[in-house]
């Protein structure tokens, strides 16, 4: 079979699923060839990318150049492993539902668009496995809220970004807690007074406010889900002081700890998501809690890798594409 890896160029292979994804599809036995996500483009009706084959090699050979300009569309499968630019996104997921009408992917792109941010989840079925959420736009609704319940540690998160970026612990009596809300909405009233709102427009920006939970911290693993099937993972453990398990912000990467009902909720959530055509995810689990999902580059292959010295790269590449194929 032949499958398209849409992801970035490198200069070298990095232990991510960048590479380990392609190496572990090319193990299956299939003709793998990676694609460069910003330089998708529409060339006469047909959707193209500059492309190279994957040949194989080891973490730290030299990525190779991707420079052919191919149609998308001549592949039986096409995995999204990368977005484009921000400031493309509408035109690359425009493009992507076109190829989408084209072409089978692991991961529907136009399902991604929706579901792989904080917001849209909460439309699934599984949402009532979330911490209960607020999304809000306004200073005021974000204090409001907060001072709904003046006990509690609450969460604040940028819906649509990643590996902890913009995530701040805040409480009602904390002398940082105004600032943090102000800036995870904007900013928009000292932008207002500097600028004011005539010459600079509109400032408020959307935050999702969540109460924290202490256990999360200390039980949260990553569960990767293919084909509706539980693969592998690992837990997500913080280091020191800090409340983000994230690798990109010093999280450690032990072995995964999932009892058999933890295990039935992600397979459960895993099925859903393949409903929208989800047949890959990394799923953020603090059972009894869903926390996030990650649909386009979960760590989970290299990140069961770092903790327990074993590769399931052949096994989860298969289950996804069991799932995108049946």
């Amino acid at each position: 079979m032949k499958i398209l890896v849409l992801t970035l160029q490198r200069t070298h292979y990095e232990p991510v699923n960048n590479y380990f994804i392609p190496r572990s599809l090319q193990e299956l036995g299939h003709e793998v060839v990676l694609g460069d996500v910003d330089t998708l483009s529409l060339l006469d009706t047909q959707v193209v990318a500059h492309t190279s084959p994957f040949e194989g090699g080891k973490v730290g050979d030299p990525h190779p150049r991707m420079t052919v300009v191919r149609s998308c569309e001549d592949f039986d499968l096409v995995w999204l492993l990368e977005y484009s630019h921000p400031s493309r996104e509408s035109e690359f997921f425009q493009l992507l539902w076109v190829l989408e009408q084209r072409v089978t992917f692991v991961n529907r792109p136009s399902s991604v668009f929706f579901i792989n941010n904080k917001i849209g989840v909460l439309g699934l079925r599984a949402s009532t496995h979330f911490a209960g959420s607020h999304v809000l736009l306004h200073e005021s609704d974000v204090r409001e809220a907060i001072a709904s319940d003046s006990s509690a540690t609450w969460v604040l998160k940028p819906p649509n970004l990643g590996c902890g970026a913009g995530v701040f612990l805040v409480r009602n009596d904390d002398p940082n807690t105004s600032a943090l809300v102000q800036s995870a909405t904007g900013n928009a009233y000292q932008k207002y007074e500097m600028h004011t709102r005539e010459a600079y427009g509109q400032a408020e920006q959307y935050t999702l406010l969540q109460k924290y939970i202490p256990e999360m911290a200390a039980t949260e693993n990553r569960v990767i889900v293919a084909g509706g099937k539980v693969v592998g993972g690992y837990k997500k453990t913080p280091t020191g002081s800090e409340f983000r398990g994230n690798f990109a912000v010093g999280g450690i990467e032990t072995e995964l700890e999932i009892s058999d009902e933890a295990r039935e909720l992600c397979e459960e959530a895993g099925r859903e998501l393949q409903e929208h055509g989800i047949n890959y995810v990394g799923i953020d689990l603090a059972f009894p809690y869903i926390v996030e999902y990650n649909l386009v580059n979960p760590g989970g292959i290299s990140g069961q890798l770092a903790a327990t010295g074993v590769d399931i790269g052949v096994e989860a590449c298969a289950a996804a594409l069991k799932g995108a194929l049946k």
